[in-house]
């Protein structure tokens, strides 16, 4: 769920997103405030066709202990530390603007703690905590950035075809200093995860997985966009299907970086006004 912290704004390799206005210069006390990008997953989004984002978010982790039952039935409680560094580019049209440091307009560093809490065999929780700050190279503005939440997964139904979860979670998060009182946000999520072999397929030598998911997530305030000076299009929920490849139970390996599956998530609010597609490397529970 990190994934609405995911409010729109939270939520899989981090970067900070940056907006970039479309239309004549506005007032900037009236827009989301840059600090928000720390929530966003590696991707593109948009706001009513006026309002285009490109986050990078990259999202080392260390695991010290995994989460698990031993044969004697004591739980262990499974502890990740997470050091997301996220940065918001002003376009991202080829290769060339990922790399110009001229591009890229703002930096977040939230580090923080997951644990997962295996309740049952079919149930399991994970809270989590971050804490960091964020710089905006335009205006040399500081902000701290936190954010936190609860995820839950519970496992439905499990045969050699197909795997399936319920997942839940409430965030919040913020930034200070607060912007026009659109410092702090808040969102509850809902929503099915499937895992299913693809037949003989294989990748590297493993059984080919084809993982995915729909979720719903609701912000307890609206997200106001001021579009001009006479309109201001509201975001309040989030659409979410994700859809990916995978090796099961094994990781893919990229250089030094592991993940879960590989694939896209499509978002869209229940008025159309806000649309993204982001990368897909974790589901919404380990996110």
């Amino acid at each position: 769920m990190q994934r609405l912290l995911i409010l729109i704004f939270l939520l899989a390799f981090p970067i900070v997103p940056y907006a970039q206005d479309v239309t004549p210069a506005q007032d900037p006390a009236r827009q989301a405030h840059w600090a928000a990008g720390a929530f966003f997953g590696t991707g593109w989004y948009q706001i009513d066709q006026n309002r285009s984002m490109f986050i990078f978010r990259v999202p080392p982790r260390q695991t010290i202990r995994r989460s698990g039952f031993d044969e004697s039935g004591k739980r262990t409680i499974g502890v990740e530390i997470r050091y997301p560094l996220s940065f918001g580019l002003h376009k991202l049209d080829e290769i060339p603007d990922f790399i110009d440091f001229d591009n890229f307009g703002t930096v977040s560093f939230t580090p923080g703690v997951e644990l997962e809490i295996p309740v049952t065999d079919l149930w399991a929780l994970r809270p989590f905590a971050h804490i960091g700050a964020g710089y905006e190279k335009e205006s040399g503005d500081w902000a701290g950035i936190w954010y936190g939440g609860l995820k839950s997964r519970y496992l439905l139904g499990a045969s050699e075809r197909l795997s399936w979860s319920l997942l839940n979670a409430i965030d919040y998060a913020g930034y200070k200093p607060e912007f026009e009182d659109r410092g702090r946000f808040g969102s509850a999520m809902t929503g099915l995860e499937f895992n299913q072999p693809l037949g003989h397929l294989q990748l590297g030598g493993d059984p080919l997985w084809l993982d995915w998911h729909v979720t719903y997530s609701y912000l307890f305030d609206k997200l106001n966009f001021h579009i001009d000076e006479d309109r201001v299009e509201s975001v309040q929920d989030q659409w979410e299907i994700g859809l990916a490849l995978g090796k099961g139970n094994a990781t893919l390996k990229i250089w030094f970086m592991q993940f879960e599956h590989i694939g896209l998530s499509f978002k869209t609010s229940s008025n159309g006004h806000y649309k993204a597609i982001s990368v897909n490397l974790r589901s919404p529970f380990t996110y």
